[in-house]
């Protein structure tokens, strides 16, 4: 019971959270994992979807539905974490991880470029 109150308690709060909106990337990325590790399925970011052998057991098809709700479960909250433009956007890709990566290597290299551009204003002055 502890346990599903503290999830409630923690979702309640993620709706505080500032919405991503293509700045600030680091801050928003660092806030998500957070939540998704308090949540227990950040591990959909790193860990391939598990296979089913042909003769797949019980535990495999269980591995694999519950990687399957998580990784529905984080999407979702990435996705929320989002303001309308941006979910719009992405709202059609599969994975969370396909997701994240993509994320990544757009608005990290923007962070970068605005950084090296600030530092570079910044020593002209």
């Amino acid at each position: 019971m502890a346990n599903k109150n503290s999830t409630k308690e923690m979702t309640s709060k993620f709706d505080k959270l500032e919405k991503f909106e293509g700045q600030d990337f680091r801050r928003w990325q660092k806030k998500m994992h957070f939540l998704l590790t308090t949540l227990k399925m950040v591990y959909v970011l790193s860990t391939p979807i598990p296979e089913i052998l042909e003769d797949g057991n019980l535990e495999q098809i269980r591995k694999r539905s519950k990687w399957e709700n998580d990784n529905y479960i984080c999407l979702g909250h990435i996705l929320n974490g989002m303001c309308d433009a941006l979910f719009d956007i992405y709202q059609n890709v599969e994975t969370a991880k396909v997701l994240w990566d993509t994320l990544e290597a757009k608005y990290m290299a923007e962070d970068s470029s605005s950084k090296k551009f600030l530092d570079n204003l910044l020593n002209m002055i």
